[in-house]
């Protein structure tokens, strides 16, 4: 193309906002996060969940100009390059793609409204300098990077406290934030030692007597304080999965290890193991030999697993990794009883040995004749089975005394104890104890 019909166009590019590499000296980055899939994934299935997330992703894509595209940085994570843009123009950009991506999306027969948080960046070439804070151009050379405009605005979304979730921020690029980033994935907060196995007590309706833990994910980040796993997981990989369990299998091990040296009995632990890890080829034999190698009996740890994971819907490395962990003597529990659609032949083909009520019947179940057949037909069904039963979710002691009345035979919930870090487990072990050496044990119903 000749100089002149490039003299001639540039005048055309500058009307229609086309970006120029070379004289790049406005930019803006804008980021939008996902923040309630927590409650989204409640809702909703796997399939579903990824179903939503790709809607949101074209949605915010047809609301941007073709060379402003948005970029996926991790699901729910959403980054996007604004070029030649005053702080003002990015603002308003920035405020279209924020409505846009809270509009109500019609998912698998729900409406659903994603609640979404933006931290807008904005470096326009300039800098504040002397004692006046004149303002000084700062060379092409020196402005940052398009990465380094997006590590600014993910230190400002992880810095979101959260009665600011929902909310569109506009930030100055900030140079002290280009330090040491924050870690952005569960692997690597387990590298950098944040991920924490918390405990939950597991309570014996008939003696009140601790019959285990269940370990509970808690991520200490460094900006947002302590994270539960719906807040992270639903942004999880496959082998942040991976690393995850083997994180809380170790950590629940080691938990055992030191309850039985302070002197407390504590019969088992309870790690939940997702469907990617019983995929895997070999899993059961790593399983056991860290049980051998932290001279661990098999049957203290229990493998919770989803209802859904069933004999129809699992491959067969699945099935053979939890018939082998059932023979060697590892207890099988199955999670959200209730909720799916297989449990009946996962109890009889892979040797089931406790169910989990799910807290959707548990809820009320002290006045709510609906709940009480239905809790009343589950408890049943696991007498006849002959398999224990659990209650989770349990928030109120009325919840807890009609469950014991009822023949359920242990409970898990706030109306026992929060979910508490492995030093006060030892704490609490001591008070209820002491305190359960004084109640009589409440007869169950024939």
């Amino acid at each position: 193309m000749s100089k002149n019909v490039t003299r001639l166009f540039a005048p055309i590019r500058k009307l229609l906002g086309r970006p120029d590499q070379a004289r790049d000296l406005s930019r803006s980055v804008l980021l939008l996060q996902l923040e309630n899939t927590e409650l989204l994934s409640r809702n909703l299935d796997k399939a579903a969940m990824s179903h939503l997330l790709v809607q949101l992703s074209m949605t915010l894509g047809r609301a941007v100009r073709p060379y402003d595209p948005v970029r996926v940085l991790s699901p729910g994570l959403f980054a996007f390059v604004l070029r030649n843009r005053t702080d003002r123009d990015a603002m308003q950009v920035a405020h279209r793609l924020h409505r846009k991506g809270q509009t109500p999306i019609s998912i698998a027969g729900q409406t659903l409204t994603p609640v979404i948080s933006g931290a807008l960046v904005h470096a326009d070439g300039t800098c504040l300098s002397g004692p006046n804070l004149a303002r000084d151009h700062l060379p092409e050379p020196d402005l940052p990077t398009i990465e380094t405009l997006i590590d600014n605005a993910r230190h400002r979304l992880q810095a979101t406290p959260d009665n600011d979730l929902g909310r569109l921020r506009l930030y100055p690029y900030d140079t002290t934030l280009t330090g040491a980033p924050l870690v952005a994935t569960i692997s690597d907060a387990i590298s950098a030692d944040q991920v924490e196995a918390w405990f939950q007590p597991q309570v014996c309706c008939h003696s009140g007597a601790i019959t285990g833990f269940e370990a509970l994910a808690r991520w200490n980040h460094p900006v947002r304080g302590i994270l539960a796993p719906g807040v992270f997981m639903p942004q999880m990989s496959e082998a942040d999965h991976t690393a995850l369990t083997q994180a809380m299998l170790t950590q629940s091990l080691m938990a055992l290890k030191e309850w039985d040296k302070s002197g407390f009995s504590v019969p088992t632990v309870s790690v939940n193991i997702s469907n990617n890890e019983l995929s895997e080829r070999g899993f059961a034999d790593c399983l056991l030999w860290e049980l051998d190698r932290h001279e661990i009996r098999p049957d203290r740890l229990v493998i919770e697993v989803l209802e859904s994971v069933g004999p129809v819907t699992s491959n067969a490395d699945v099935r053979v990794n939890l018939r082998k962990l059932s023979k060697a003597g590892c207890h099988i529990d199955l999670d959200d009883f209730g909720t799916g659609y297989a449990s009946l032949d996962a109890i009889r083909q892979f040797g089931i040995h406790r169910i989990k009520l799910d807290r959707s019947f548990v809820t009320g179940c002290d006045i709510d004749p609906a709940q009480q057949r239905m809790i009343l037909a589950i408890l049943a069904l696991a007498e006849r089975l002959g398999i224990a039963a659990l209650g989770e979710g349990v928030e109120t002691r009325e919840e807890h005394a009609f469950l014991a009345q009822m023949g359920c035979d242990e409970v898990q919930g706030y109306a026992i104890a929060r979910p508490m870090p492995l030093s006060a487990s030892m704490d609490f072990l001591r008070r209820h104890n002491a305190a359960a050496a004084d109640l009589p044990s409440i007869a169950r119903r024939s």
